[in-house]
């Protein structure tokens, strides 16, 4: 049975032991707290806790100083209506010119037409009003940010004509009525720009930040301006555009928009239809745009609405309790911006943070201002590390498993191509590692230039230790010292210098073999490893760090973890693993039991499902019979999966909330499991299908995210891994798929397919479960 190897008294005194490790506000002990300069003036953070209700939580975020010039903060300018991920963002804004050191994603939006909540303003045009404005964080031309309310006026002032009857009396006392046209002017508030219609039946503008028709649908006016330029058709809050009516289409849907248009529009029998229908072909037109609280968004060049404010002078004003993957943004005391990021819905990476404690962190982390933009399934994270890459990669990890394409983001950029290659920083990778006393550590050094880009070392790498706590080789390897506590190492090549830290840790951990049972055959051999945490954190280790021992009954083991098992069947001990003062206990079978079934005495599966139904991982059906080629449901493999865990208490899972999932059912406990881990989600929102047959497909999608959740890696011993019907393959699965082909657990067909959406038997589901549980347990032979 699994043990700890400290007695863990209250988190406070196991935490106060060690230094260097944090305690925030709103997200609990930071177990892993990194910091890496990435460029003059800006940090990336990583912090990885236990939040004391949540569990695990997983936040990055890049620390910016946007007012010294260099760093430039800036709003993802693509079309109103259509979305994108914030990779392609990154990719877009180096296309411009510029290099990206971070990004997220921005404001909430409409999914069914990309449209963003809030204002949008770019290089100090604005895109769009969104569809309901509230704050925005703004940032101004010398990149220094502030919260400001919007309240922005549209105007639009022109000429109508209509005719006007009037009496006409002629000399011998004749009365007629004769009509003429009238010219007048107008003025009419513009409710909506670059935004959809919606049942509001309001005044829209529209130009090419928009899309490049108005894609309005049904009976509609329309009128064109010609504004002559592509900057003239640009709106800016304080600003006047002007332009000449080109055409007024009645009736009309879907007007394509010029590059130096705009388009007023409303749909027909609305309360400006009539002025529409009234305005003059070649008439001048004004639109102006004015702040009607008079603050700070006229000097605004950047400017992105925000989703809730969290923090306003350093008081929190939030009260959501909702956990959920999160997105935000920060101005701290000194003027520095934070852009963070916390993963959420992924129980071995981040189970997310509410607000009120999203608000906290941010307020720990020294904001007295904070916004909440676009979470969920929307957040994404990308930064750019000094010497190892050239362009910003998503560091954190999406909770419906890849990026979701959204309507903008806020990314801090700066002008490309003034860099040079000569190398002025030296970047030491890990940032920072915790490792147990004589474990090692690979140190490796990577040069960048004066803007943290990539370039050569000018010269070969030499190390040091800093308190003589451990020791390094000159290529890098550093092994740690006896005493507990944070350990800088310190690189050199030509005349540039970095540092990096490790923290050596031996006390308080939480210590797991990679098998807490062990059932072998005679002579057959084992490779036990070990894995070490500090918390939630992983921590390096050697197996030879261990004291090994056995009962001679059962077979022998090295200083590795190497066990052999004796040549005698029917023999049972136990394996000893030792470390400061505690034990670990594995129960060890030597000659595995088996079960029999009266349909599987000739079945090409006897031998895997008899192993595991000796082991109580497999079930018969009844009357001593297996049914080993029945389908096998989706319940019925989670079920297995669970089984093969020692010691595992399903009944503790929260309750999944599936409609078709009853707690009367056998499976209920199960299904909650799974759900909890990350292993499953359901067929919709409200359903998870547990009586549907599983495809082999479905099949390695579950294996995987079991694997992940028992902290397996699967060793790829297959390569060049191909099917003859790879196109059957859905692309979300194809990564599972060859992951578990590549690990030895499936196999194709003998036909050269792998038939992905085939239905897998309770004998394919045995197998799979036996090569996953040799894996597992290090069997060699």
């Amino acid at each position: 049975m699994k043990k700890k190897l400290a007695i863990l008294l209250t988190a406070a005194m196991v935490f106060t032991s060690f230094t260097g490790f944090t305690y925030y506000s709103g997200f609990g002990n930071a177990y892993l707290d990194s910091r890496k300069e990435i460029f003059n003036g800006v940090t990336y953070n990583e912090q990885i806790g236990l939040h004391g209700t949540n569990g695990l939580e997983h936040a990055y975020f890049v620390d910016a100083d946007t007012s010294a010039g260099t760093v430039k903060p800036w709003v993802f300018n693509g079309q109103v209506r259509s979305v994108a991920t914030v990779g392609s963002m990154v990719n877009y804004a180096e296309q411009q010119g510029y290099k990206v050191l971070a990004a997220i994603n921005g404001d909430l939006y409409d999914t069914a037409t990309g449209t963003p909540k809030g204002l949008v303003i770019h290089g100090g045009n604005i895109v769009t009003s969104g569809y309901a404005p509230d704050r925005a964080i703004a940032f101004d031309s010398n990149g220094k940010a502030s919260m400001q309310y919007v309240n922005l006026n549209y105007q639009v002032n022109g000429t109508i004509a209509y005719d006007l009857a009037q009496d006409v009396t002629t000399t011998d006392g004749v009365t007629t009525q004769q009509v003429q046209q009238v010219q007048a002017p107008f003025s009419s508030k513009v409710d909506y720009y670059n935004v959809p219609f919606g049942a509001a039946k309001g005044l829209h503008l529209f130009n090419r930040h928009y899309a490049n028709s108005t894609m309005t649908a049904g009976s509609c006016i329309e009128v064109v301006v010609d504004c002559g330029s592509t900057d003239g058709m640009q709106l800016q809050v304080g600003k006047t555009i002007k332009g000449t009516v080109k055409a007024v289409n009645v009736d009309a849907h879907n007007t394509p928009i010029g590059e130096n248009e705009v388009v007023l529009s409303t749909v027909s029998g609305s309360a400006s239809a009539s002025t529409l229908y009234c305005m003059v072909v070649g008439s001048e037109v004004e639109i102006s745009v004015t702040d009607n609280n008079n603050t700070g968004l006229a000097d605004a060049t950047e400017a992105m609405g925000i989703y809730y404010s969290l923090l306003e002078n350093g008081n929190i004003v939030t009260s959501g309790t909702n956990l959920n993957p999160r997105t935000a943004v920060g101005i701290k005391a000194d003027g520095n911006v934070i852009i963070y990021s916390l993963d959420g819905r992924q129980s071995t990476v981040s189970n997310g943070l509410n607000l009120v404690d999203l608000a906290n962190h941010m307020k720990s982390l020294g904001c007295v201002y904070a916004f909440n933009m676009d979470g969920g399934g929307s957040t994404a994270f990308y930064s750019r590390l000094p010497g190892i890459e050239n362009t910003a990669t998503r560091k954190n990890s999406p909770s419906e498993g890849s990026e979701r394409k959204v309507a903008n983001g806020l990314l801090f950029v700066y002008q490309s191509g003034n860099g040079g290659s000569s190398p002025e920083h030296l970047n030491l990778y890990p940032s920072l590692t915790l490792a147990m006393p004589g474990a090692s550590v690979q140190i490796n050094g990577y040069a960048s230039n004066s803007l943290f880009e990539k370039t050569s070392l000018p010269g070969s790498l030499t190390y040091e230790v800093s308190g003589g706590n451990g020791e390094i080789t000159s290529s890098g390897l550093f092994t740690a010292g006896e005493n507990e506590g944070r350990v800088t190492i310190t690189g050199d090549s030509g005349n540039i210098s970095g540092t990096t830290e490790v923290e050596v840790v031996k006390s308080n951990l939480t210590i797991t073999p990679s098998v807490t049972k062990l059932y072998i055959e005679a002579c057959q051999t084992s490779d036990i490893n070990m894995s070490v945490k500090s918390g939630p954190i992983n921590v390096v280790s050697k197996d030879d760090l261990f004291t090994w021992s056995c009962d001679q009954n059962i077979g022998t083991i090295d200083q590795n973890g190497l066990f052999t098992a004796g040549n005698s069947s029917a023999q049972t001990g136990n394996i000893y693993i030792a470390y400061n003062g505690n034990t670990i206990t594995i129960p060890v079978q030597v000659g595995v039991l088996t079960k029999d079934f009266l349909d599987t005495k000739d079945h090409w599966a006897k031998a895997y499902i008899g192993n595991l139904a000796a082991r109580n991982i497999l079930n018969g059906m009844g009357d001593n019979k297996f049914y080993p080629d029945t389908q096998l449901t989706r319940a019925q493999f989670l079920t297995i999966l669970a089984k093969m865990v020692d010691g595992l208490d399903v009944s503790a899972s929260a309750a999944a909330g599936f409609k078709d999932v009853s707690s009367s059912e056998w499976y209920y406990n199960y299904v909650n499991w799974g759900y909890e881990k990350g292993i499953v989600s359901g067929m919709s929102d409200t359903e998870f299908a547990p009586n549907a047959n599983i495809t082999r497909e479905q099949m390695s999608i579950m294996l995987c995210k079991f694997a992940v959740n028992q902290g397996l890696e699967f060793t790829q011993t297959a390569t060049n891994i191909s099917f003859t019907d790879d196109s059957a393959i859905n692309s979300w699965s194809r990564d599972y798929v060859y992951t578990i082909v590549g690990a030895g657990i499936m196999n194709g067909q003998p036909e050269g397919n792998f038939e992905p959406q085939g239905l897998a038997t309770r004998a394919q589901a045995a197998k799979v479960a036996y090569m996953y549980l040799n894996l597992r347990d290090g069997k060699i032979n």
